[in-house]
């Protein structure tokens, strides 16, 4: 008995959830993870690499008080020294001379490139470095820097470029009237004053330093990674406080001096090694998610598979057991799609099984050959009739089926003719394998697919002869019925 099972429904839901949502559902939860992976790492370096800066900023300020804090210790304990304000009131020039090279080769005194005394506020002695010409700003420089005990930051524009100079000025008293009597001047020029450079970037890695004010840099680079000169360019007129440019990071705090915020500002920046490992680590994290997504996608595609392939292996089983007449029960288990056939199969498996019955009792020969012209088909009628089996004629031709009932030649103009209109009917003479010579009805019939191609051609014919009674030949080879 042909019957059909209707499916699962909870395994229709979870096939549809598979196919329709689930993969792309996980598509998407893969990329906001990979999103969502690669904003928290670049975060987590921001915030370290911004930490580090941080801390290198603070090391380098720390550095830089310890530095002028012992230039200040030197020219504080020279000017306060008696011996040199009794100098200046002898108006002892070269004495003075010799009091302020002492000061020069006392510890720290090598790293002052400017050592300048004035009496009665008037230029009187100096041992700058031969390395600048200065006496024709002296007089500038001294009423440029009206504090005392407070180093000032001070431009100078001597020939051929200006320098920038930080300048501390410390007045000498009399040590009878206790009035001040003259000041010195001590400094250092910023410009390439390599001393203070190498002291702030001592033990640095990966961290470019350089000095900037208004925008231009200050002195040269303190050079501890190959950095493009356009980035430091870049970074140098920043007004950020901290940022990236091109995966470099940068630093652009403000020096303090005496306590307090200068116009000079220390420049920190690094190389794109942190970043470039970030690119590197996302593209793992992305190569990783992929391998992922395209392992899922297969693992689904192959249990999509496994459930569309059974049930196709049991409608293949289920069509060739009714093709051949049995009864059989088809289960299409989770496909849906196949149980909407249900009432398709069940119908056409009683179809088959009907049009095979009639064939196989009809009394009329049935002959089918393929667009080939090979044979196909006989039903039991026609062996009855003729004595030749499917099995000892198939695959062979009319030329050599149909001789064998028509007749070497009558069969032709039968056939010719139903290859051009499509059918043709009548009786003709005929025999058979096993009786002698009688009248035969016979049909031949084309059939066409839907875009008017013949795809079989079926003969129908019967000895009848035995309704007339007689198993004479018919006088002519033809005798159609149109």
């Amino acid at each position: 008995m042909l019957s059909v099972t209707r499916s699962n429904p909870r395994a229709r839901r979870l096939l549809r959830l598979i196919l329709v949502a689930l993969l792309p559902a996980f598509l998407l939860l893969a990329i906001a993870l990979l999103m969502l992976n690669y904003h928290s790492t670049s975060n987590m370096v921001d915030e370290s690499i911004r930490h580090q800066l941080k801390e290198t900023n603070s090391r380098l300020q720390s550095r830089l008080d310890n530095y002028l804090g012992g230039l200040d210790n030197l020219l504080s304990s020279t000017a306060e020294h008696p011996e040199l304000a009794t100098i200046i009131s002898r108006d002892d020039r070269g004495a003075a001379r010799e009091a302020l090279q002492k000061t020069l080769n006392h510890s720290h005194g090598e790293y002052l490139d400017l050592l300048i005394l004035t009496r009665q506020e008037q230029y009187w002695a100096n041992m700058n470095s031969p390395l600048y010409l200065l006496e024709h700003r002296l007089t500038s420089l001294i009423a440029d820097t009206p504090f005392y005990n407070k180093w000032s930051s001070v431009e100078l524009e001597p020939s051929p470029t200006p320098l920038t100079a930080l300048i501390q000025r410390y007045p000498i008293l009399s040590p009878d009237s206790g009035q001040i009597i003259g000041s010195l001047f001590g400094g250092l020029v910023l410009n390439d004053n390599l001393t203070l450079l190498s002291l702030l970037g001592q033990g640095l890695q990966n961290i470019n330093v350089q000095l900037v004010l208004r925008g231009q840099p200050v002195g040269p680079t303190f050079v501890s990674s190959d950095i493009p000169t356009e980035i430091l360019t870049r970074a140098q007129s920043e007004r950020r406080a901290q940022g990236q440019i091109q995966g470099h990071y940068f630093s652009l705090q403000p020096l303090l001096i005496n306590g307090e915020q200068s116009e000079l500002q220390l420049l920190l920046l690094t190389d794109d090694a942190m970043f470039q490992q970030l690119q590197q680590t996302y593209g793992y994290h992305t190569l990783l998610a992929l391998i992922l997504v395209l392992i899922t996608a297969l693992t689904l595609s192959l249990y999509t598979l496994r459930l569309i392939s059974s049930p196709l292996s049991d409608l293949t089983r289920f069509a060739e057991q009714v093709s051949h007449g049995r009864a059989v029960s088809f289960q299409p288990e989770r496909i849906e799609e196949f149980n909407l056939l249900g009432t398709s199969l069940e119908q056409a498996g009683k179809s088959l099984r009907l049009y095979r019955l009639v064939l196989e009792n009809m009394t009329e020969a049935v002959v089918i050959f393929d667009r080939a012209h090979h044979l196909i088909y006989v039903n039991h009628a026609y062996t009855n009739i003729t004595g030749y089996t499917l099995d000892e004629i198939a695959g062979q031709t009319p030329s050599s089926v149909l001789h064998r009932v028509l007749g070497a030649k009558a069969w032709q103009l039968p056939w010719q003719m139903a290859k051009v209109t499509g059918s043709w009917q009548g009786r003709i003479s005929g025999h058979s394998k096993n009786s002698p010579p009688g009248i035969i009805r016979l049909s031949i019939s084309a059939l066409r697919e839907m875009n008017g191609e013949i795809s079989h051609y079926v003969v129908v014919f019967s000895d009848i002869s035995i309704l007339k009674g007689t198993k004479k030949p018919l006088s002519g080879a033809l005798n159609p019925e149109v």
